[in-house]
């Protein structure tokens, strides 16, 4: 019973690397942090041409000098902010690619053993990797593919057997010649498709 649990538990892997595809994920982790520094430079837009406006329209020089210190100390605390927080969700975006570029790069491998024949083969995701309805469907192929392959492969077999069996009772009668190239390009066909197992 305990072997039986074992057998069914998915085999436990990870990944050796976080950059799969690094030009996918680098591309994408740097698109996010345009987009951080175009979102950070509308916020300080709003949040600094009011006071811009307010220091225009400021007659009294302590009141302007007031502003601008607050622009100043603002600029201080704002600026190295965008920029931390956008490098940090940067780097973020690669893990958080890496969950579906690993499990896509895994299938991708599954799919072309499929291509090589070799239908044996099933995607076995990590816990919290994306594409789990891919790896259902991967998997299923898997299995469609083996039973239909084994099906030939029963065929083949009976294929074969049936050519021998013919050319073993034809053998010592006399048949006209049409017949005997029939005969021998039938086991030519079985034996093809006995390689190609």
């Amino acid at each position: 019973m305990a072997e039986a649990a074992m057998a069914t538990k998915r085999p436990k892997f990870r990944r050796r690397k976080i950059l799969l595809r690094p030009g996918y994920q680098l591309r994408v982790a740097g698109t996010i942090l345009v987009f951080i520094v175009g979102y950070s430079l509308l916020l300080g837009f709003l949040i600094f041409y009011p006071l811009q406006q307010e220091f225009a329209i400021a007659a009294n020089p302590d009141t302007q000098f007031w502003i601008a210190r607050q622009v100043l100390e603002l600029h201080k605390r704002f600026w190295p902010s965008v920029l931390v927080v956008g490098i940090l969700v940067a780097v973020q975006s690669v893990f958080v690619t890496h969950r579906i570029v690993g499990p896509a790069y895994h299938i991708q491998r599954i799919v072309e053993g499929f291509a090589a024949g070799r239908y044996d083969m099933r995607a076995h995701l990590r816990r919290g990797d994306r594409l789990r309805e891919l790896e259902t469907a991967v998997n299923t192929l898997g299995d469609a593919l083996h039973q239909r392959e084994s099906a030939r492969h029963e065929r083949v077999a009976r294929l074969g057997e049936a050519a021998a069996a013919l050319q073993a009772e034809a053998s010592g009668v006399t048949m006209p010649p049409r017949v005997q190239e029939k005969l021998s390009e039938l086991g030519r066909i079985v034996a093809d498709l006995s390689e190609k197992d």
